[in-house]
């Protein structure tokens, strides 16, 4: 009778020892989670604050008259062309042109002819020192975008890119 009174002091010494290791690896578990969660959540608000702030714009574009749509660094989401008109963006430098850049620097840019009637993905870089512009060749036409200005150094050291979205 002596062993089985030893064996079952054993038994419950070992079980209450297990039911406190099982309790401590439960709590060990939740405070793991909680310092994944925390850290995911930094990664998250620090990706967002390198984003900038976004950059909402609409206007009525008139025939050969050019329009700055945004100033870099700066990524253009899109453009949005209401109606049949043609549209088309490009690129200038602006570092010395300021807000007349898109004027001056329209007869020698390359430009991208935008989808009439719909909105155009872009996901365009815009390095600084660069401005963005829409023009239209024929009569007016409702455009709008949306851009996120970028913090330095952020985006690339290429102009433009675009994608075909």
């Amino acid at each position: 009778m002596n062993n089985d009174g030893i064996e079952n002091g054993l038994h419950e010494r070992n079980s209450g020892t297990m039911s406190s290791r099982k309790s401590l690896s439960l709590v060990a578990s939740v405070i793991l989670s909680g310092l994944v969660a925390f850290g995911s959540f930094g990664a998250t608000a620090a990706a967002a604050s390198r984003r900038g702030s976004d950059v909402r714009g609409q206007t009525v574009l008139t025939a050969a008259a050019p329009q700055l749509v945004v100033a870099g660094p700066a990524r253009l989401l899109h453009v949005d062309v209401e109606g049949k008109r043609a549209v088309s963006f490009y690129s200038v430098d602006s570092r010395t042109g300021g807000p007349e850049a898109c004027r001056a620097g329209s007869p020698s840019a390359k430009r991208s002819a935008l989808r009439t009637n719909a909105s155009n993905q872009l996901d365009l870089d815009v390095a600084a020192g660069q401005t963005v512009c829409l023009v239209t060749t024929e009569g007016p036409v409702q455009v709008a975008w949306h851009a996120q200005q970028a913090v330095a150094g952020t985006l690339g050291t290429d102009t433009v890119h675009a994608s075909n979205r």
